[in-house]
Formats: structure tokens, C-alpha cells, sequence
């Protein structure tokens, strides 16, 4: 059996100080230094160079794949959508990405050269969260449709309730026509 990086060993607040360091254009020997100063000994240098290339090759994916998905946006426009959408496909990114990070993360020689790219749970697995993003996008959607539905016929109401009232003080006070646009909406705003 491979045996895992010493670098995906480490505790997650530790890697976490690894990538913003190397996300930083730090050297190799700077973030050994620096891991060394913080107590972590058990990272080599060629183990932290392994990690550094698997970890610029998901730098660069993720980077393609926001490419794609600024595209995207461009080309269908950019609706609003909750905030619950916007969870869902961080959290997939975030699974992606730790897919991704899984890849190719066994140490040099230790796998007789035959990494296997994607298992075939993590594809079945990757392929569900896909499922789930684009089912939750659907509900989503639809609940700002109706949303906006009900809004808007909230405020049609509201703006009906307006034009009649206003209507009535303008037979009472025989408003002009720019007299009665402003009556509207003063009561519209329930200011009358």
C-alpha cells in the first residue's frame, strides 16, 4: 500500500499555513525554515516539492474552471441567486478541490509509477455531488421565481390600493395629473 504524503499528514491548520505560504511565492527552503520554526520536522524538502507540484497543478485546474465558469456568466448573464446557491457551489468546489488535492498525492516510487487519477468511488462520488448541485440549483431557482412572483404581485396590490385611494382625494381636491403621481406615491410609500 502507497504510503500517504508526509505534507497530507500534517494537521489541517498546518497545510493551511503551507498553501497560503507557497500561494505567497515563498521558496521551498523558506517554508521548510518556517516549519521548522513553528515544531513541524517530520517535512522534507523533496516531500514539500511533491506536495508544492500536485498543489500548482489544482491551483491551476481551479483557475480553468473559474475561467469556464466567468464564461459562462458572460455568455447567460449573471441572475441573483440565494445565498443558498452560492453555498452549494462553494461546497462543491471545496469537494472538487479536495479530490483534486487527493490525486496524485502519494509519495514518489511508492506506487510502482501507477497513481491511478480517479478512483472509481470518488468518481461515482463526484458525479452525486454533481447531481445534488444541480438538483439544489433547480429548487433554488425556483424558489426565486416564486419569490419574485409574489413580490411583485405584493406590490402590484399595494400600488392598486394607492391609484384608488389617490383617486378618490384627487374627486375630493381636484388635484392636477402631477398633484395625483405624487399623492400615489406617498401613499405607496405609506407616507399618506
Amino acid at each position: 500500500m502507497p504510503r500517504v504524503s508526509t505534507v497530507k499528514r500534517l494537521p489541517p491548520e498546518i497545510r493551511e499555513e503551507i498553501h497560503r505560504l507557497l500561494e505567497s511565492g515563498q521558496t521551498l527552503d523558506s517554508i521548510v525554515e518556517h516549519l521548522r520554526s513553528m515544531g513541524v520536522s517530520e517535512v522534507s524538502r523533496s516531500a514539500l516539492g511533491r506536495y508544492k507540484q500536485n498543489f500548482e497543478r489544482i491551483v491551476e485546474r481551479v483557475r480553468r474552471s473559474r475561467e469556464i465558469a466567468d464564461a459562462l456568466v458572460r455568455r447567460f448573464g449573471n441572475a441573483d441567486e440565494s445565498k443558498s446557491m452560492r453555498a452549494n457551489i462553494e461546497m462543491m468546489h471545496g469537494i472538487v478541490s479536495e479530490m483534486l488535492m487527493q490525486i496524485g498525492d502519494v509519495e514518489d516510487g511508492q506506487d510502482g509509477g501507477k497513481a491511478v487519477l480517479l478512483e472509481p468511488k470518488a468518481a461515482h462520488d463526484l458525479a452525486k455531488a454533481l447531481d445534488h448541485l444541480a438538483r439544489a440549483r433547480k429548487f433554488d431557482q425556483e424558489a426565486i421565481i416564486k419569490i419574485r412572483a409574489e413580490v411583485a404581485k405584493e406590490a402590484e396590490e399595494k400600488l392598486d390600493k394607492a391609484v384608488t385611494k389617490a383617486a378618490g382625494q384627487a374627486q375630493r381636491e381636484s388635484l392636477s395629473p402631477a398633484q395625483i403621481l405624487e399623492r400615489v406615491k406617498a401613499i405607496y410609500r405609506g407616507e399618506a
